[in-house]
């Protein structure tokens, strides 16, 4: 039985209205123990506090406790068992593209090695046939059923000491298929992140074009800057002269972490990539997917009859459309990716424009620029940071004198 079945119990048998030391008298394990589970306990099966006259804190828990629990439990597993299923679908859904495209190799090469056995036959040269199927199953195996036992690992090439990991032929096709997702899908957090740093190092006084280099948007855009103050607690304020500074009283005191320095002049999107493909594995799923290709459409021209139209036939078509599907999705996928990278040179370079006003700042930009400093320096934003007092050293060794005395004369009154 589990630390946490035993406490489960021990509340039922207490009536489900407990105190930590009841608990640790029933059960003998560790009070620090008991209060962190009891806490947790409480927070699944949402418990209630009361508080007795004499500062007893009290636990009182649902009944059924130990049926809503154990549902709880069960629910929790379901989840992680249906997580690990989509895990897993998805792994196979991947796995997929590779073993059709397997398959359909497996099957052209066989009519085509079927179709020169019976000529061979004929001919009475079956030598030379018998080495065309060896190289056939040799195939076969180098590109699926190697990957698939030795994944993760790469021979070492001549000269070479260290090998990089690779994924396998099968997960070559998904990735050129399809790449490798989208490289800025954090992005939105590192953007706030970075916000957050210019406010505290600029003392909580900003002006929009400090921020523009992160947010990517005309200082202009209000709706930016209304999304930054809701964020971080921030207010409009208007200056002597009517311009408009931006106040974050909660991110006025600068951090004395010297890596804010450090921060990056703008906030710049990566570029998408086709592929992270080696070129010597590019080189093999780009051959094969044309090759099949190839065969595919040879295979339907002399073997399917729209006239006459059965099983085999609608798996060739299949074979030949999934053929066509293997190079024309990587051909839109290698357009597209063109155009997302225009795009995004033009929002760095936008990024690296605003960056660069800050620089060399316009006069206008300037006064507002001398006004927000004033203004900071106004708020008193960075007051006297030493330390009046730690839990490391004794009270008493920390006053001085006169503090000692006023304590004195203050315990007296």
């Amino acid at each position: 039985m589990t630390n946490r079945s035993k406490i489960i119990h021990a509340i039922s048998d207490l009536g489900r209205r407990v105190t930590v030391a009841d608990v640790v008298a029933k059960t003998g394990m560790p009070l620090a123990e008991v209060s962190s589970e009891l806490n947790q306990i409480a927070s699944d099966t949402n418990a209630n506090l009361e508080v007795a006259q004499d500062g007893d804190i009290y636990y009182c828990y649902p009944d059924h406790l130990s049926y809503t629990y154990f549902t709880r439990d069960i629910s929790r597993i379901v989840y992680q068992i249906s997580h690990y299923s989509v895990v897993a679908a998805f792994f196979l859904f991947r796995l997929s593209f590779g073993l059709i495209l397997l398959f359909s190799l497996i099957c052209f090469f066989g009519i085509a090695l079927v179709i020169q056995t019976l000529l061979a036959g004929v001919s009475g040269s079956t030598e030379a046939v018998a080495g065309m199927w060896r190289d056939f199953f040799g195939l076969v195996q180098r590109l699926a059923l190697t990957d698939l036992l030795h994944w993760g690992k790469e021979k070492l090439r001549p000269g070479s000491t260290t090998g990089g990991a690779r994924q396998g032929f099968l997960l070559d096709c998904y990735s050129f298929l399809f790449g490798e997702g989208d490289p800025n899908k954090d992005i939105d957090e590192e953007r706030w992140r970075l916000l957050a740093q210019v406010i505290r190092l600029n003392e909580g006084v900003v002006l929009p074009e400090h921020l523009s280099p992160y947010t990517g948007k005309d200082p202009e855009d209000e709706h930016v800057i209304f999304e930054i103050l809701a964020k971080f607690n921030g207010r409009p304020q208007v200056s002597g002269t009517g311009n408009i500074i931006y106040i974050f009283p909660d991110m006025q005191k600068r951090s004395e972490v010297t890596s804010y320095a450090l921060l990056p002049p703008s906030l710049e999107q990566k570029r998408w990539t086709f592929t992270s493909l080696k070129k010597e594995e590019l080189k093999k799923v780009m051959g094969l997917g044309t090759l099949n290709f190839v065969m595919a459409l040879t295979a339907c021209y002399f073997l399917v009859r729209p006239t006459y139209l059965n099983s085999v036939s609608y798996l060739f078509l299949f074979l030949c459309f999934y053929a066509l599907l293997f190079l024309t999705i990587p051909a839109l996928r290698l357009m597209y990716t063109f155009e997302k990278n225009k795009s995004i040179k033009k929002a760095n370079a936008l990024c690296r424009e605003y960056e660069s006003r800050l620089g060399t700042p316009t006069p206008p930009l300037a006064q507002r620029l001398e006004e927000a400093e004033e203004m900071r320096a106004a708020l008193g934003t960075n007051g006297d940071s030493s330390i009046v007092y730690s839990t490391k050293q004794n009270y008493l060794e920390q006053i001085s004198d006169t503090d000692f005395q006023r304590d004195l004369k203050m315990g007296g009154t």
